[in-house]
């Protein structure tokens, strides 16, 4: 399972307010924090901040520097912070997150993709917005592999997010988001499955318990990469289990070992 720690966002209150102050400390902290807990890339978002292009390198500095261990998957929709970013900057295994069907963003982030030589998170999502069946999700995601592939991506490199909705607002949305991965693993199997964690229980009590359950959904679908709270315990265990119990973790190790983490 590829884990992408989702801590280093601009939209949760406390990142937002650690990246205004430029705070080192809260930026390396977080960031070390979340490779120890075994994530392998760091989403880094800073739209939210006063001057998104700027901090985005300032903050992948120091993130990057505090946990080398990790690539970057740099969440921005905004092209010319992007182009900063990669040129401020070296950058192997990284990862833009995300482009869309869309002509505006398939402009502004293709040629970057190219030029950089990065991966890529797709988001099956037109003009119409996010669809609701699991069948128009498909349809998108194959035209945009498509488009992906012409812009020179190969498989690895591509990443279908499938785009997890709050069950609060649409009970039947998480199991449409599952219909989808599960077709699309049959059909790409070298494409990688992202899943943005949060969102499933989004307006809910006990979001933990939800986000546990949903992970475990989606990796019996064919999800392989998850942005996802690794620094909570109770995730990385439930993750170590899941794994174990789909015969990805020989002798039990990995489970023992997040176990022993919890015990400390």
């Amino acid at each position: 399972m590829i884990i992408i720690g989702e801590k280093l966002n601009s939209s949760i209150p406390s990142t937002l307010k650690g990246l205004n102050e430029k705070s080192e400390t809260f930026v390396t902290e977080l960031a070390r924090r979340q490779a120890c807990a075994g994530a392998r890339y760091l989403d880094l978002n800073t739209g939210m901040c006063e001057n998104e292009s700027e901090m985005l390198v300032w903050a992948a500095e120091l993130a990057l520097r505090a946990a080398p261990e990790c690539a970057l998957m740099a969440d921005s929709t905004n092209p010319y912070a992007l182009r900063r970013l990669f040129e401020s900057m070296a950058l192997p295994g990284a990862v833009i997150n995300s482009v869309t069907l869309e002509e505006e963003r398939l402009a502004g982030v293709l040629p970057l993709v190219r030029e950089f030589k990065t991966g890529i998170v797709g988001m099956p999502v037109g003009g119409d917005g996010i669809p609701k069946t699991a069948e128009k999700r498909v349809e998108n995601a194959r035209r945009l592999i498509g488009l992906l592939r012409e812009n020179g991506s190969r498989d690895e490199e591509i990443y279908i997010d499938i785009v997890v909705e709050a069950a609060a607002t649409g009970w039947d949305a998480p199991a449409a988001a599952l219909e989808a991965a599960q077709a699309l693993r049959a059909e790409f199997p070298k494409v990688h499955l992202l899943a943005g964690l949060s969102n499933v229980s989004f307006g809910l009590p006990k979001r933990g318990i939800i986000n546990q359950a949903f992970l475990a959904c989606a990796m019996v679908q064919g999800v392989d990469t998850a942005i996802m709270d690794i620094t909570n315990p109770a995730m990385a265990l439930h993750l170590k289990a899941t794994e174990m119990l789909l015969g990805r973790d020989e002798y039990c190790a990995g489970y023992l070992e997040a176990y022993r983490r919890t015990e400390e």
